[in-house]
């Protein structure tokens, strides 16, 4: 059974990382996320989630990379595409499930996420050895103590995510052949309309929701 809050768990794995991202020049925001913004307008984030379960806890290193102001573009096309009357929700949802959803769509502003850091591991590696010296990234545990060689996971984490910023989101031509929707903002935004059309026909071919590329894109070169 854990005696430590979930605030005091946080704080004891924010003490870890904390000197070592400052060094590269992330910012300690809300107690456990870490965030640096690039020559790019993007934030990269590595967040500490840590949830408290019945009788111990459940963490989660999760990396992100998200961009506000391309992205507040993006959702506005994407809100008149929800909103359109071809649009289609289940029967079964009411008003305030639609509008629900609607908030939370265009309230994100991620352009690439991390979630599993197996990603990280080298080919010649096998999976066991990796999840031997580095597991940190998703546990569970009564007391953080109990995880042999915590720290040293914890500051590996930030070697691996510090590698993982440097590829990703670095430009616009990464987020045009990387995101669907963003992609295709871009592509029009800079009126290179041929890729734009075989982008879209990429991202329709690919989507689980059809209709809803296609009322994005329809809005979109409106």
């Amino acid at each position: 059974m854990n005696t430590l809050s979930k605030e005091e768990v946080i704080a004891q794995i924010v003490e870890v990382v904390k000197v070592p991202f400052e060094k590269k020049g992330f910012m300690l925001k809300r107690k456990r996320y870490f965030e640096r913004t690039d020559t790019y307008s993007n934030v990269q984030q590595y967040e500490v989630n840590l949830a408290n379960r019945k009788g111990f806890f459940s963490l989660h290193l999760i990396l992100r990379v998200l961009n506000r102001p391309l992205l507040k573009k993006v959702n506005a096309v994407l809100e008149k595409a929800l909103r359109a009357e071809e649009y289609e929700y289940p029967d079964n949802w009411d008003k305030t499930i639609i509008e629900g959803t609607i908030k939370e769509r265009v309230a994100q502003y991620t352009l690439a996420g991390l979630t599993d850091w197996r990603e990280f591991k080298p080919s010649d590696e096998s999976l066991e050895d990796f999840n031997a010296r580095f597991s940190i990234w998703f546990c569970v545990f009564d007391n953080i103590e109990e995880k042999k060689g915590w720290r040293k996971q914890l500051l590996d984490s930030v070697d691996f995510a510090e590698n993982w910023f440097a590829t990703v989101a670095k430009d616009s031509e990464w987020v045009i052949k990387n995101t669907d929707y963003p992609a295709l903002f871009l592509l029009k935004e800079e009126g290179r309309e041929s890729e734009l059309q075989q982008k879209y026909h990429e991202v329709l071919s690919e989507s689980r929701l059809k209709k809803e590329a296609e009322l994005f894109y329809r809005h979109l070169i409106l």
